[in-house]
């Protein structure tokens, strides 16, 4: 056999069994490679993991609860998707552990520790909610070392040292190249209630008109301000953007606990001159308090964005409030994202020129700082990260490779088994029947 359709010894042993083929009513295995079985138990550890990170991510961008089945992903149907993603991780699996052994390379004591640390800790939770499931505690400690192994392998090729490692200049010009550098203050849009009732929708629709007419002016008011100012010095136009919410906020919560005290007041005399004063005093302080808010979030997080500030440094941070994000690296979806249209407005913009923009959500002040200011500091400070934008997808072309390489023949009896349902059923059982244990 050409050594490509070879197995090393050493994955013999790390990927379980080496004894004969049993009989084809075996689902124990869900593939073999060479002459060696891999545990079912992984094949579902992979299926399990990818379909609880998914209805994650329907809930928290759908806001669904429900009928996780009914929906696609990539295209697929959920339930075909997981089961092709888990098929594929359980290949890639294979190949990394048989290229690591291949290579020669080893896990560390340290990394070995954090595997049996981390399964020891998992197993003590949800040891029997996995053994449910048909995972057993090896098949997790396999995972999870196949996961470290390939880590380490992109490393072999791409770190410092490594066989095709990235120079700082290559990481340089891939920034340059690929990255937006950016200011931002934003005023946020008021929006109308929706209220079935004609004239409530109406009075709304005034009132939000009105607040976005004067979070316009105030943007434009800041904007004038900020002409001539470069992009360093466009923190003190930030400076005051905040102060000027700051001052706001509390001149709004002031307004509203008078107004309160108000109703509070007239209410001894009126009961129907205190339905009304609370009626309005409500609405007029919670739509302005929650457009300040609004403000406030965005600075915020335009100021956490990508820099973390030593909190045992005394220096300021000097890239507080500024972003560095990979527009090159976005594909048509992404960039018709709120971030992507905003993203695509700087990436037209010159350099230090403080630029009006407007979505649904908010106005905006933009100005764009020259990502050659800083690109060498960023891909010191962000190695890592780089290194995997960088070099993820050829390295999966890589890994996809050593796939092709291998004799694998897939149990079929297995995959029929461990489908993507029955593994839910089985969590949704296993669930109810301890909540309501």
């Amino acid at each position: 056999m050409a050594k490509a359709k070879k197995i090393t010894a050493a994955l013999t042993a790390a990927l379980l069994c080496t004894a004969s083929l049993t009989s084809c009513s075996d689902t124990s295995y869900v593939m073999t490679v060479g002459d060696s079985k891999i545990n079912a138990g992984i094949y579902i550890y992979n299926e399990l993991t990818e379909m609880s990170y998914q209805m994650t991510m329907m809930y928290y961008q759908k806001g669904i609860k429900k009928d996780f089945f009914d929906q696609k992903v990539d295209g697929k149907a959920f339930d075909e998707y997981l089961s092709d993603y888990a098929l594929t991780a359980t290949k890639e699996y294979a190949a990394v552990v048989d290229k690591f052994n291949e290579l020669g390379l080893t896990l560390s004591d340290e990394d070995i520790k954090s595997i049996n640390d981390s399964i020891s800790s998992t197993w003590d939770s949800q040891g029997e909610f996995y053994e449910s499931e048909g995972i057993s505690k090896e098949s997790v400690k396999l995972a999870l070392k196949g996961s470290k192994m390939r880590e380490e392998l992109f490393d072999h090729y791409y770190a410092e040292g490594g066989e095709e490692a990235v120079s700082d200049d290559e990481m340089v010009k891939y920034l340059d190249d690929n990255y937006l550098r950016y200011k931002s203050i934003s005023f946020a849009k008021t929006k109308a209630s929706t209220d079935s009732s004609s004239s409530a929708t109406d009075s709304s629709t005034d009132s939000a008109d009105a607040a976005n007419e004067e979070a316009k002016a105030k943007r434009d008011e800041f904007l004038e301000k900020a002409q001539g100012v470069s992009f360093d010095d466009f923190d003190s136009i930030i400076d005051e953007y905040n102060d000027y919410v700051a001052s706001k906020k509390a001149s709004d919560s002031s307004s509203a606990t008078d107004s309160d005290s108000s109703a509070a007041d007239s209410s001894t005399t009126s009961d129907d001159t205190s339905s009304v004063a609370e009626s309005d005093t409500s609405s007029t302080a919670s739509d302005d308090t929650s457009s300040v808010s609004d403000s406030t979030a965005d600075s915020s997080s335009a100021s956490d964005s990508d820099s973390s500030t030593d909190s045992s440094s005394s220096e300021p941070d000097p890239y507080a409030n500024e972003k560095m994000m990979n527009y090159g690296a976005m594909d048509d979806s992404q960039k018709d994202t709120t971030n992507g249209k905003i993203l695509k407005e700087v990436s037209g913009m010159s350099t230090d020129v403080a630029t009006a923009y407007e979505d649904d959500n908010a106005y905006y002040i933009l100005i764009k700082g020259d990502i050659k200011g800083r690109d060498a500091e960023y891909a010191k400070d962000n190695h890592e990260d780089l290194l995997k934008e960088m070099k993820s997808d050829e390295f999966q072309k890589k890994l996809t490779s050593w796939v092709e390489k291998l004799d694998i023949k897939v149990n079929n009896k297995a995959i029929k088994r461990y489908t993507p349902k029955v593994v839910y059923d089985k969590q949704t059982e296993y669930y109810s029947k301890n909540n309501n244990s």
